[in-house]
């Protein structure tokens, strides 16, 4: 590879009011180098920092910004190794209910909740992959995967709650396969989505495109990047949102494609309104890969409803490292708990508000 990380750590790093742990990160197309963002320290003695990843599993009275970023380097290794196993999965296996060269082995849908929103046991191959090695670098963080969580939006809504709740420390939220019904009948448009969330913070996001293989990536307050392979060199671009799109009426959205019949009407009402004020529409079906072209400045925004944490945290991260803006469709600012939402570059967020708060598209009740 033409591409290599050089990480070089100070022997002793040593902490002062006035002296900021510091490392640098090296590659074949220049140096950056990145200083950790503590809180304000009051002790003036020299303290050896522990860079150990058990030093942060589960600690009370921490900030996100207490953590040394080299141990946020560490994680984002371990989330870009997970995110490409679990996508050699994706790839041996796309179109697996509708190949027919499969044969008796064609592989099935489970209905979860409605026709619109299946799983495979491929999904479930994926999950473990991830979570090996997850567990094996960090055995003591959490992780809260998709296919651990009971079918529905009310069982997602819940198991986030009392996962935040528990957690007092590092915990990743994994999907597998985002964009299950596109992977399993062949289409290109799924991805892989790792979170690490300190506490209530995201920290990082990963979303992981195999077709392309294209890796989305930020850690917060670090930019966000894309790394892409092209032949034996792999390059890594720094991402920002649409600059010179202000209007929206320049615009390409994407509208989000919900399982509950109840959203996808408000949806339509959504894209109905938008079609006569945007460029132009889409339904790709697949947050991942979404959110991640919204940080890298190839969508303008997206909207969406009853949207779970694992399919949006890494995205949500990523189009904010990228210059971008996430809210609740109600206007109000974003949290891993928000389900209904809008993504942007920013430039046209309020114009999209507008128009779906016109066409009665802000929210839904969920059907019995």
């Amino acid at each position: 590879m033409m591409y290599r990380y050089v990480r070089t750590t100070l022997n002793v790093i040593s902490v002062t009011a006035n002296l900021h742990p510091c490392f640098a990160y090296v590659n074949a197309y220049g140096t950056r180098t990145y200083t950790s963002i503590p809180a304000t320290r009051k002790d003036t003695t020299t303290t050896r920092l522990s860079l150990s990843s058990s030093a942060f599993g589960t600690t009370t009275g921490t900030t996100w910004q207490d953590v040394p970023l080299e141990e946020y380097h560490a994680m984002l290794a371990t989330a870009e190794t997970a995110v490409r196993e679990a996508g050699k999965i994706i790839l041996s296996n796309l179109g697996c209910t509708s190949n027919a060269d499969a044969g008796d082995n064609a592989a099935e849908c489970e209905i979860k909740t409605s026709i619109k929103d299946v799983v495979t046991k491929y999904d479930k191959q994926a999950q473990d992959v991830i979570k090996n090695v997850i567990q094996t670098a960090y055995p003591e963080h959490r992780i809260l995967g998709e296919e651990d969580v009971d079918p529905g939006a009310a069982a997602s809504e819940e198991a986030l709650s009392v996962a935040l709740e528990a957690n007092d420390g590092f915990m990743w939220i994994v999907d597998p396969i985002d964009g299950t019904a596109n992977f399993s009948s062949g289409l290109a448009l799924c991805g892989v989505i790792v979170s690490v969330v300190y506490k209530d913070q995201t920290v990082i996001g990963v979303c992981y495109d195999p077709h392309a293989d294209e890796l989305f990536s930020a850690i917060k307050g670090q930019g966000a990047f894309v790394k892409q392979q092209h032949g034996d060199t792999e390059t890594l671009m720094q991402m920002y949102v649409q600059q010179n799109i202000d209007d929206i009426s320049d615009s390409i959205i994407n509208a989000g494609c919900p399982a509950d019949p109840n959203a996808f009407e408000t949806s339509m009402r959504g894209m109905l309104a938008l079609n006569s004020k945007a460029r132009g529409l889409r339904v790709i079906a697949c947050t991942a890969l979404t959110t991640a072209w919204i940080a890298r400045g190839s969508l303008t925004a997206h909207f969406g409803y009853d949207i779970a944490s694992w399919d949006l945290a890494a995205g949500a991260l990523l189009i904010q490292e990228a210059g971008g803006k996430i809210t609740d469709l109600d206007g109000s600012p974003y949290t891993l708990k928000t389900r209904n939402m809008l993504c942007s570059n920013g430039l046209v967020h309020d114009q999209v508000l507008e128009a779906l708060r016109e066409a009665d598209a802000v929210e839904f009740e969920r059907a019995s």
